[in-house]
């Protein structure tokens, strides 16, 4: 076992089931994680005892930060909840918790599903060795000598030398091992057959298609000339009352574009009049600026985006700062939302306590790079979006980042919608 490698520890002791011991401060023995200060790994031969807040060296996502070992532990421990109630039970207890698009990567490596992860950072130093490295280099160092033997008596051994080139092979990462990827699609087409059968439902059920009244032999419906005092037959004014297709049609794609909230507080990153900009056009211009321009603030935005470079076809999304309109059928549509980490941008919302809004809808928390995120982030089910405050040229990479994470918990959490 490495005796400064946490995570080594853990995934060993989980893939062969060994118990892992937690402790409090007085030393007793406790059950809960959030009563103990320790976590101990422990077995015939060896006892290594970390403070459950240590760092590990698996990193958060695309970030810099890592997760510490009493968040791995706690995602082992609730590793057969939903993603709903290992999220509010995290927030109930305090216990900082994985990423949700890194739940089931952390899972399969600390269970031994996979060998290794991309997100792990390691560090080339002495402290930091993975178990087994002093073993090989005192096996490289002995072939080594017994070759340099062999060849000055003449004779070289090929399976010594086979021996040797193995020992030195560690786990790279190819052009080709990266473009197969680590992700499982597999429930897509589940989700899309489900979509088409659901459609097909209700074209069944639908009533038969009543014939033109402008068509030569059709019969024309008496409410047609009784519907309004003094409407003629066939006038436009009549056509649109027996025929509203184009006005539910309308409203019936207008009920299914998703919206994000933004914060209303004119301290806030981003606000009303940077947002569009923002996610279009993919460039951070602070809103202190154009309001010295003289720009207005609207009260709704309309943000489009193409799902692929090339595509013609934009996805709708409308942005707000105010919830004041919404209908409660209308927060069904909500799916992102930008906090600054002030529990009162929630009053009179749906869902006023952070740990249920956001295990409803998928939470952001735009930053600095040099700042670190508040305390009430940390407990809260958000992924933090880090801007540079210089290099413009790299907001793309975080609105990018950002689309693509809001795309994956749509399409888990609301396919129905139009994203």
């Amino acid at each position: 076992m490495s005796k400064n490698d946490p995570l080594s520890l853990l995934r060993e002791f989980t893939v062969s089931k060994k118990p892992i011991t937690l402790v409090n401060a007085s030393g007793g023995l406790v059950t809960e994680l959030t009563d103990a200060s320790d976590v101990v790994f422990a077995d015939d031969k060896q006892t290594f005892t970390f403070p459950r807040s240590t760092t590990t060296n698996y990193r958060r996502g695309a970030s810099d930060e890592t997760y510490t070992l009493e968040t791995l532990l706690f995602l082992l421990q609730r590793a057969h909840q939903s993603v709903a109630e290992y999220s509010l039970e995290g927030a109930q207890k305090g216990i900082p918790i994985v990423s949700i698009l890194d739940k089931r990567l952390v899972l399969d490596y600390l269970t031994g599903a996979t060998a290794t992860s991309a997100n792990i950072v390691y560090q080339p130093s002495e402290t930091n060795k993975r178990p087994g490295d002093d073993v090989v280099d005192d096996q490289q160092d002995d072939a080594s000598k017994r070759q340099k033997t062999s060849t000055q008596l003449g004779h070289v051994d090929e399976n010594e030398i086979l021996r040797l080139i193995i020992s030195k092979e560690r786990l790279a990462r190819t052009t080709a091992s990266v473009l197969r990827g680590n992700k499982s699609f597999a429930n897509i087409q589940k989700i899309g057959a489900s979509i088409l059968l659901k459609s097909k439902s209700k074209d069944e059920k639908a009533p038969a298609k009543k014939p033109d009244s402008r068509q030569p032999g059709a019969a024309v419906p008496s409410s047609t000339s009784s519907s309004r005092p003094g409407t003629a037959p066939g006038s436009a004014t009549a056509r649109s009352a027996t025929n509203p297709s184009s006005q539910s049609k309308s409203k019936s794609s207008s009920s299914r574009i998703p919206i994000i909230i933004i914060p209303a507080a004119i301290t806030s990153m981003l606000t009303m009049y940077n947002i569009k900009q923002f996610l279009e056009d993919q460039v951070y211009v602070d809103s202190q600026e154009i309001r010295n321009k003289g720009g207005a603030k609207p009260n709704k935005l309309a943000v489009e985006r193409r799902q692929k470079p090339n595509e013609t076809h934009k996805t709708p999304y409308h942005v707000i700062d105010s919830t004041d309109h919404l209908r409660p059928e209308d927060w069904d549509r909500v799916v992102c939302v930008f906090t600054t980490g002030a529990e009162w941008q929630f009053k009179k919302w749906k869902w006023q306590k952070p740990l249920e809004l956001f295990a409803h809808v998928k939470g952001f928390y735009v930053k600095w790079t040099d700042e670190q995120p508040k305390e009430s982030i940390k407990t809260w089910n958000v992924e933090v979006l880090s801007l540079n405050r210089n290099r413009r040229h790299a907001d793309r990479a975080t609105v990018t980042e950002f689309w693509d994470r809001l795309q994956a918990w749509c399409l888990a959490n609301k396919p129905h919608l139009a994203y």
